[in-house]
């Protein structure tokens, strides 16, 4: 029994005796610790740093830290090539470490440009979103215009179009056109404007019918036009950005009459009330955006994208005013002509009893001088001549029913009445028969 144990206690004692004692360890830990990282600028010749490494492994015989978490292939009997590889791997963590700071810097620039680069496509997105609406609402008016021949959806599309190339240059996409660069641009965006708040009065006062309604407004309008085109002209040829602020003053000043004179109308017609409901804010905006802002007022801090959107909710609804009034003129315009011709029926009726009227006041005034009739006898054939009733003779000429019958019979005898009867009825008898049959 006792020799099964012997091997195992010649193991133990060989392990105890073989194993290191706690304060070579302790010394082993503390020298490995304390062993510096020396030379690790990068410029130090390659030979001299394995050299260097190759000295301090024959030292101590310890293998470095930073080698420990690479395990090259060594021999037993030790290998130069596990100080080499230690060293350069050493000195090649060392020199290609980042700080981070500089790792924070290039985050954020990345982060940077993927934001720019999700708000360009979602700017050209929105720009093409609202130009191609802008166009389609335009070719539809245009459509309309050749089918149903309204200069209304002519005028509109004019419109459209100015306004549409007044965005397009303020967002910089003329470029797209193959057009250049101007020295001055808020020039050509004045002149821009004051085409296409020109071609929109001509809509509105035409679609308001100014000329029917009020048509001296077009003695202030008119000449506000031309004074802003001599402006947009003399801002060109100058340069001064000053006269380009008054061209866009005077320019959108015209469609605020027709606004004002839409709002006139707003209990009147049916159709003025379309327009001065899609003109109210988009107005509203292009003042902020194109005067007040230009002199420094910040009163609705007004982007072109504001503008923009309400420009698309104008659109759609004045393009269904156009059709509305177009139908509502139609309709004016058959009900006068029911009118008329009722009027005219009434005049005429009324023309025929004025002559059977006049013919019996005639053949009264004959009877009356003929038949020498009193004032009493000349009321009484009046009233009779009309229809009324004996109450009523006999209120009129303040006496009663028996008197006026009475009266009645005596003036009947007086005038021969029953003897011209008499007379019809032998004419009557004369005639041929062919002439009733």
């Amino acid at each position: 029994m006792r020799l099964r144990f012997y091997p195992v206690l010649w193991c133990l004692l060989t392990v105890i005796f073989l194993s290191p004692t706690s304060s070579e360890a302790t010394s082993k830990v503390t020298a490995t610790k304390a062993k510096p990282l020396e030379d690790k600028d990068i410029t130090i010749n390659r030979e001299t740093s394995l050299f260097a490494s190759y000295n301090s492994f024959t030292a101590t015989n310890q293998v470095p830290v930073s080698s420990v978490t690479k395990k090259p292939r060594t021999s037993v009997f030790g290998n130069s090539a596990f100080t080499e590889n230690a060293s350069v791997e050493e000195f090649s963590y060392n020199s290609n470490e980042i700080p981070r700071s500089r790792l924070e810097e290039i985050s954020e620039k990345n982060i940077e440009v993927a934001y720019a680069s999700t708000t360009a496509s979602k700017k050209s997105f929105l720009q093409g979103l609202y130009y191609g609406f802008a166009v389609m609402v335009l070719l539809i008016n245009l459509v309309c215009f050749f089918i149903f021949e309204e200069k209304l959806f002519l005028y509109y599309a004019v419109a459209l179009f100015g306004i549409t190339a007044v965005f397009f240059f303020n967002d910089g996409l003329h470029h797209l056109l193959g057009l250049p660069s101007f020295t001055n641009p808020f020039l050509i965006q004045s002149l821009l404007l004051w085409f296409a708040m020109g071609s929109s009065a001509l809509f509105a006062s035409n679609y308001l019918n100014m000329h029917e309604f009020y048509p001296k407004l077009k003695l202030i309008t008119y000449p506000l036009i031309l004074i802003g085109g001599l402006l947009a002209t003399a801002a060109l040829i100058t340069g001064e950005i000053v006269i380009g602020y008054a061209t866009n003053f005077v320019s959108i000043s015209v469609l605020v009459y027709y606004f004002g004179a839409s709002v006139i109308l707003f209990s009147r017609k049916n159709y003025a009330k379309f327009y001065a409901i899609a003109a109210f804010i988009p107005l509203l905006f292009v003042i902020d955006f194109f005067i007040l802002k230009n002199l420094g007022v910040n009163f609705l801090s007004t982007q072109s994208v504001h503008i923009k959107t309400a420009g698309l909710v104008e659109m759609l609804i004045l393009t269904y005013a156009i059709v509305y009034r177009m139908r509502a003129i139609k309709e004016e315009h058959e009900m006068r002509q029911s009118e008329m011709r009722i009027f005219l029926k009434r005049q005429e009726t009324m023309n025929r009893q004025s002559a059977i009227k006049l013919m019996e006041d005639v053949y009264l005034e004959n009877l009356i001088m003929h038949y020498d009739l009193d004032g009493l006898e000349i009321k009484l054939l009046q009233y009779i001549s009309e229809g009324k009733e004996n109450e009523k003779i006999a209120r009129k000429l303040k006496t009663t029913e028996a008197d006026v019958e009475e009266l009645t019979k005596e003036l009947y005898l007086k005038l021969e009445i029953g003897e011209q009867i008499k007379e019809d009825y032998r004419l009557l008898d004369s005639q041929p028969d062919y002439l009733y049959n």
